[in-house]
């Protein structure tokens, strides 16, 4: 029968093969957990920079749709104001003249360049002679002659007169119908008037008529729907001829989005 010292070397001894089972345990986990921890970083850092990669992403393409959105809305402004400008009674060549010497000029106009020195002579301007005056007076009011057009205007819709119901230079993609009204004067019976509808610069529809009348002072009028081309958002212009001879320069109108 052991003794009581006998029991408590045997505990003893029990007790230390347990704490050298354990602590390889212990000593061989540690790396374990380590790396599986560092992997869960890693890959929590890795969903972090595709979070955000995509946010920046989407950011790029935003901005980019913007941009390219602006440049079309420049160029739909810059095609409406030179059509105008044509229907102001610019020429058309002369307007692209001017842009290319505004152009340029931005690139080479210096601080030096609009200074005026200050001994320079400034000579006053020759005052017209009354025969100048005089011929021009004559030009004035010498009266048109050939067919010709005057008080041209978009419209939505025309009155029983046949004159604009209103005056319209914009539309939208839901209109329904567009209208280029005039008042026609020394049109002949049998001539043929047309009109040529164009958007950024191609004509997308065009239509005649021959009246069997004389038109002087009444108003004549063309109009398209999306039966006869699709409205699409942009700058467009419409001109009218008479035997196949422009006697107005083109008018020019904006269809937007709704």
């Amino acid at each position: 029968m052991a003794t009581s010292a006998n029991k408590r070397r045997i505990i003893a001894a029990v007790a230390v093969s347990a704490a050298v089972l354990i602590l390889p345990a212990c000593r061989s986990s540690a790396p374990e957990l380590t790396a599986t921890v560092a992997h869960e970083q890693a890959r929590a850092g890795i969903e972090t920079l595709r979070g955000t990669a995509t946010v920046v992403r989407a950011r790029m393409k935003t901005t980019l749709e913007h941009a390219v959105t602006r440049v079309a809305q420049a160029q739909e402004a810059g095609e409406f104001l030179r059509f105008s400008l044509i229907n102001l009674g610019f020429e058309s060549d002369a307007i692209e003249t001017s842009i290319g010497q505004l152009q340029q000029s931005a690139f080479e106009i210096s601080p030096t360049a609009l200074a005026v020195p200050a001994d320079s002579a400034i000579t006053p301007a020759t005052p017209p002679t009354a025969a100048a005056l005089n011929e021009g007076a004559a030009l004035a009011t010498a009266p048109a002659v050939g067919p010709r057009l005057s008080n041209i205007v978009m419209a939505s819709g025309v009155r029983e007169d046949d004159c604009a119901a209103d005056v319209n230079p914009r539309f939208t993609l839901a209109s329904s119908e567009i209208y280029v009204v005039a008042e026609a004067h020394d049109i002949p019976a049998g001539a043929t008037i047309s009109s040529s509808w164009q958007s950024r610069g191609e004509e997308v529809a065009s239509f005649s008529f021959q009246p069997d009348y004389a038109i002087n002072g009444n108003c004549i009028w063309f109009y398209i729907d999306q039966t006869d081309t699709a409205f699409v958002a942009g700058a467009w212009s419409v001109e009218i001829a008479v035997d196949g001879q422009s006697i107005a320069p083109p008018i020019a109108f904006q269809i937007v989005d709704n």
